[in-house]
């Protein structure tokens, strides 16, 4: 099974001319972050900093000043922040570092072990001056010239350019998200910067995000929640469900299931995980009832391989799903192929189904026209159609 949406956790973030840590440390908490997110209302579901005044991170005030942060951002002026002046925002001078310490409400801590965690702030950035100083951090992100982004990781610093060269003209809006598998992305005005890095250090834990530098930032959002999930809107998905709702797409059909009333509010969701979750998303099926929803029972694989001659092979995959019949609307059964045992698994062009149709709990869909001479071994994943 595959899905878009990942999670993930670091203990440091590096931000801009500013620096942006996440790290572990044993400091009483500044921060409160919910463990359940988009509950009603929305707000409850993240820990929300809009500068609005200075608030105490560390024992010390940060601070703010006037200075419009939301001009060519993507939208985040839904329920989180509709409500709150643009126009003052945190600034940092240079020469000081704010440490804003972070703990779930409960005094739990703020994991991204098994579901994944966003940090999403809008910044203005202003050219780091050298490599900063990392120290216990985890996950360093700044900017060093008007098109050059910079990630700091556990295996050294990925260094990116910014095709549209506006990166310190321009407000942009940062999102880390911390994957439940241990690796992490950075996404900058919504658009992928890096993907699948391993923080510095084994760390499942965010308890801290430190600003470091010179630079401005904004409407500071730390949630399981993914930030872009429901843009302009506030619907629901039920609460024990939201720690595996990270993507639109999933947060999308549980709020659908939820207001169809094949789910209740507080349906029980202890049976299931991350995959769980996304393969009943795409093969759209919960067992269960609507209190205590079930993941779906099936086996999916490649049950045929005909070498037809040297340049055609045929694949047949098999799904069945028990609990009904239903079609993969809006998805795709995708063959993949691989030339050894040892080898990596890539889409084979052209190869895939859209939408089909699986009747009586069964679907076979069969792939011709493979060249045997590229690829030997064979499987197929169902995916949302692009």
């Amino acid at each position: 099974m595959y899905n878009k949406k990942r999670l993930g956790q670091t203990a440091a973030l590096l931000v801009m001319g500013m620096a942006v840590g996440l790290a572990g440390s044993a400091f009483a908490a500044d921060s409160q972050v919910p463990v359940s997110w988009n509950v009603s209302p929305i707000t409850d579901g993240a820990y929300l900093e809009t500068f609005q005044s200075a608030p105490t991170w560390g024992g010390q005030e940060v601070g703010v000043e006037s200075k419009s942060s939301h001009a060519g951002v993507p939208s985040r002026l839904n329920a989180w922040f509709a409500a709150t002046d643009p126009n003052s925002v945190l600034t940092l001078p240079g020469d000081a570092s704010y440490t804003n310490t972070l703990e779930n409400v409960g005094s739990g801590a703020v994991s991204f072990e098994t579901s994944p965690v966003f940090v999403d702030v809008r910044v203005l950035f202003v050219p780091f001056d050298g490599a900063p100083d990392v120290g216990d951090a985890k996950l360093a992100v700044y900017a060093s010239a008007a098109d050059k982004i910079h990630v700091v990781h556990n295996s050294g610093t990925a260094t990116n350019t910014w095709v549209d060269a506006d990166l310190l003209t321009d407000w942009h809006q940062l999102t880390v998200r911390l994957e439940s598998g241990g690796t992490c992305a950075v996404l900058l005005d919504d658009t992928l910067v890096v993907d699948a890095l391993t923080p510095i250090g084994e760390v499942t834990i965010l308890d801290s995000l430190v600003f470091t530098g010179e630079g401005f930032m904004d409407d500071l959002y730390v949630s399981h929640g993914n930030p872009q999930a429901y843009p302009g809107a506030t619907d629901p998905v039920p609460v024990a469900a939201a720690p595996f709702a990270g993507s639109a797409s999933v947060a999308a059909w549980l709020a659908g299931k939820l207001s169809g009333a094949s789910l209740n509010a507080g349906a029980n969701f202890a049976g299931f995980d991350q995959a769980k979750m996304d393969a009943a998303y795409l093969l759209d099926k919960l067992g269960g009832d609507a209190s205590d929803p079930e993941p779906p029972t099936y086996t999916f694989g490649s049950e045929e391989v005909v070498v037809v001659s040297a340049t055609e092979v045929n694949v047949k995959c098999s799904l069945t799903v028990t609990g009904g019949t239903g079609t993969l609307t809006g998805r795709r059964l995708q063959l993949l192929g691989k030339s050894a045992i040892g080898g990596t698994w890539e889409a084979i062009s052209g190869k895939y189904v859209d939408a089909p149709t699986y009747t009586d709990e069964v679907i076979t869909v069969t792939f011709t026209g493979i060249n045997s001479a590229s690829y030997k071994f064979f499987k197929a994943q169902i995916i949302e159609i692009p």
